[in-house]
C-alpha cells in the first residue's frame, strides 16, 4: 500500500505535459524531468457459487472519476487506520514503556524538491525542503523544513522551519531558478522565497519584492517564472501583468521596452540546443548546438550558426555557460533512459575540452564554484539526487547523492 501520494504534474516545473517510459514512470515535456506516481490499485472481485447453476461472468462496468477518488480515499483511510493499529500494539507490546497517546506518531518522509547553488564564497550548496505526512485525509496544515547540506562534505549545514502550507497535493508544487547576476529564488503555490546565500536561508520576499514599485500597489496575486525573458512575472491585484528582473530591479509591463531589457541582460554569445523539426516527443530526435552573436544593439537580429555542422547531439541541453565557459549534457544514444555525459566544449569552435564518465541520471543544471562545478542530477533506475563536483578539468571531487526518499 503506498504511503506516498504523488500528483500527475510535473514535481519540479507543474508541467502537464509528460511522455510516459514505463509503468507510472513519466519524463515531462517541458524540463525532462523524470517522475513517478505512487497509487493503489484496489480491484474487489465478487463472485457467488450456487450449487447445480453455471456461473456466467458479469461485465465489469468501468468505475467514473468520481467512483475512483473515493475508492482511493478509502484505501488511503484504511491504510492510515492499520497503520495507527500497528504502531498501537507495537507500542504496547513493549514491557517497560507507557504509551503516550499525546505523542506524536512517526509517517512517511516526503522530500518534493532539490536544488544546487553557489552560496557567497562560491561554495556549493545543495539545498532540499522536507515534509512529513502529506495527505489528502491531514486535517492539519503541512509543516515544511528547508534543509541545507555542504556536498562536499554531505554535513548539514542548517536547518529551517518554514510556515505551514495546507496539506492537498497541489501545495507540494515548488520551483527554483537562478536569474543573472546569481539571485536564487524558490517559488511555491502561495510564497515566493528568496535565497539568502550569505546566512544560507530562505527570505519570505511574497509581500516585499515590489512594494516600492507603483505598479505593483494594489499587491500581487501571483508569481511565476519566465525563463525567456529572465523576469518574475506578478499577477497583481487589478489583474494587470507585470515583470520583474531581479538582475537590475526593473519592472515592465508587457512590450518594447521589456524585450530590450531582457536583451541587454543576456550575454553577447550564448549557446542553445535547436530541436528537429518535424519529430514526434515520445522520438529524441538529434538536436543542433547553436551559437548566437550580437552584432548590433541589443534587440536587433543576432548572428546564429551552427557551432558544429557534421554533429548531432541526443537529447543535448546547456547546463552552464560564460564568456569562457560552455557545460552541455548529451545521451551516448537516442535512448530517453540512457546513460547521460557531460561535456565542455570550446566556445570558439565547439570542440570537446573534457568528458565526463556518463552516469544513468539527468543532469538539470551545473553552478560554477571555487573548485570548479557542482551539477545537479536525479531519476536513474533508482530514483536518486544529489550534486556531482568537478574541477575544472573535469576531474570528480565528490558524488554527493541522496536516495529516494532523502
Amino acid at each position: 500500500m503506498a504511503k506516498t501520494l504523488r500528483p500527475i504534474q510535473c514535481p519540479q516545473c507543474g508541467g502537464t505535459q509528460k511522455t510516459p517510459l514505463g509503468p507510472g514512470l513519466f519524463r515531462c515535456a517541458s524540463c525532462h524531468t523524470e517522475y513517478y506516481l505512487d497509487s493503489d490499485d484496489v480491484t474487489v472481485n465478487v463472485q457467488h457459487h450456487y450449487p447445480d447453476q453455471v456461473v456466467r461472468p458479469v461485465p465489469r462496468q468501468p468505475l467514473t472519476p468520481k467512483q475512483r477518488l473515493m475508492l482511493g480515499l478509502c484505501a488511503l483511510v484504511g491504510a492510515a487506520a492499520v497503520a495507527g493499529l500497528v504502531f498501537l500494539a507495537s507500542r504496547l507490546d513493549r514491557p517497560g514503556q507507557a504509551y503516550n497517546p499525546t505523542a506524536p506518531m512517526a509517517g512517511p518522509t516526503f522530500y518534493p524538491t532539490y536544488y544546487v547553488y553557489a552560496d557567497a564564497r562560491q561554495q556549493p550548496v545543495y539545498a532540499t525542503l522536507r515534509t512529513e505526512n502529506p495527505s489528502l485525509a491531514s486535517r492539519d496544515s503541512v509543516k515544511w523544513t528547508a534543509v541545507f547540506f555542504d556536498p562536499r562534505t554531505g554535513q548539514m549545514r542548517r536547518e529551517q522551519p518554514l510556515p505551514a502550507q495546507g496539506h492537498g497535493p497541489d501545495e507540494h508544487f515548488y520551483t527554483w531558478h537562478t536569474f543573472p547576476g546569481g539571485r536564487v529564488f524558490l517559488l511555491g503555490r502561495r510564497t515566493l522565497y528568496q535565497v539568502d546565500t550569505r546566512a544560507n536561508q530562505l527570505v519570505d520576499v511574497t509581500e516585499t519584492l515590489l512594494a516600492d514599485q507603483p505598479a505593483a500597489s494594489s499587491g500581487v496575486a501571483q508569481y511565476s517564472f519566465d525563463p525567456t525573458h529572465e523576469a518574475l512575472r506578478a499577477l497583481t491585484n487589478e489583474g494587470q501583468t507585470l515583470y520583474y528582473l531581479p538582475a537590475t530591479g526593473q519592472t515592465f509591463a508587457d512590450g518594447a521596452a521589456l524585450y530590450r531589457a531582457a536583451d541587454r541582460q543576456r550575454p553577447r554569445q550564448y549557446f542553445y540546443f535547436e530541436e528537429a523539426l518535424g519529430t514526434h516527443i515520445q522520438t529524441a530526435a538529434p538536436s543542433r548546438l547553436i551559437r548566437s552573436r550580437q552584432v548590433g544593439q541589443p534587440g536587433q537580429a543576432n548572428d546564429t550558426a551552427a557551432v558544429t555542422p557534421g554533429r548531432r547531439f541526443f537529447d543535448g541541453r546547456v547546463l552552464y555557460q560564460d564568456a569562457t565557459t560552455l557545460l552541455v549534457q548529451t545521451a551516448l544514444t537516442p535512448r530517453r533512459d540512457g546513460p547521460q555525459r557531460v561535456q565542455r566544449l570550446d566556445v570558439r569552435d565547439g570542440r570537446v575540452l573534457w568528458s565526463a564518465p556518463a552516469k544513468p541520471y539527468d543532469f538539470k543544471h551545473a553552478v560554477r564554484t571555487a573548485d570548479g562545478f557542482a551539477l545537479h542530477y536525479a531519476g536513474g533506475p533508482d530514483y536518486a539526487h544529489g550534486a556531482l563536483l568537478l574541477t575544472e578539468d573535469g576531474r570528480e571531487i565528490r558524488d554527493f547523492q541522496r536516495k529516494r526518499l532523502e
